[in-house]
């Protein structure tokens, strides 16, 4: 792992989604601008275990114990998601590995003592673009931070017919609306854990990742949301959501003006 990452970039999403746009109905976005309204950022997270064995033939998945891993880590790589659109702001990477650091520290993972190998490796991305759209069939996992595994973040071409759990999800009150909702263009941080490698020709052996997500990269900050974003998804660490993703909302900070005591001054005389 000691050569550079090479990372895949990320793809708009098929013209498909026009035709969810024309069905869905207005109510549940109508839903997400009232709470914008109230000065609230909302935060999707994303998270798998991606080393949880698959499930025997007589065995559900959720009655599996999920894997145990290392939480002594170093920092391996921070690395901007390529895209042809520019972020709104340049992004400090330095301020986002302090603000991960403080997420690791703060949630049970310890930060490898100077002399010592670590457990696990994390890496970052961060930027702008579109992902893997988890409420259609067969979509399955995205495969980010590849190292070369080829995998797609963008959205991939399926049916969303024939499949009696996806039909019924269908059904659900809003699914219409996060549907075409996840098409959309995204900003977001994503952290990944990697085996620290004890044979340096063994190939990447990636733990688990989180993905944060947020909307409107054209209008919004990544320097000014990304703690907010952090600290909702520092949570699933290490963890396996069972939901396409789940949605939290957090108080934006409200702009302050300190105004001081006024003061007269006179006008400068004319010159004659």
């Amino acid at each position: 792992m000691a050569g550079s990452e090479k990372f895949p970039a990320f793809r708009p999403g098929p013209a498909s989604a026009l035709r969810w746009l024309l069905a869905a109905g207005c109510l549940g976005l109508i839903a997400n601008a009232a709470r914008a309204q109230d000065n609230e950022l909302d935060v999707q997270v994303r998270s798998s275990l991606v080393d949880k064995p698959l499930p025997g033939p007589f065995e559900k998945s959720d009655m599996q114990q999920a894997p145990v891993h290392g939480k002594i880590y170093g920092i391996l790589a921070v690395q901007p998601i390529p895209s042809e659109d520019k972020l709104v702001k340049p992004v400090d990477a330095n301020l986002l590995v302090g603000l991960v650091v403080n997420e690791l520290n703060t949630h049970g993972f310890t930060m490898v003592p100077k002399g010592q190998k670590p457990e696990i490796l994390i890496t970052m991305m961060y930027g702008r673009g579109w992902l893997t759209n988890p409420y259609m069939a067969g979509a399955g996992k995205e495969t980010p931070d590849g190292y070369g595994s080829g995998g797609n973040l963008g959205a991939p071409q399926v049916s969303i017919t024939g499949i009696p759990t996806q039909n019924m999800k269908e059904k659900g009150n809003g699914f219409e609306s996060k549907l075409q909702r996840a098409e959309f263009e995204k900003l977001c941080i994503r952290v990944t854990a990697w085996k620290y490698p004890t044979d340096p020709k063994a190939k990447p052996h990636q733990l688990w990742n989180t993905t944060m997500i947020v909307d409107d990269p054209d209008h919004r900050d990544l320097n000014a949301v990304a703690a907010k974003m952090l600290e909702v998804g520092a949570q699933y660490f290490d963890k396996d959501i069972k939901e396409e993703e789940i949605d939290v909302y957090k108080p934006m900070p409200e702009g302050q003006v300190n105004v001081g005591t006024p003061q007269v001054v006179e006008p400068k005389p004319k010159d004659k």
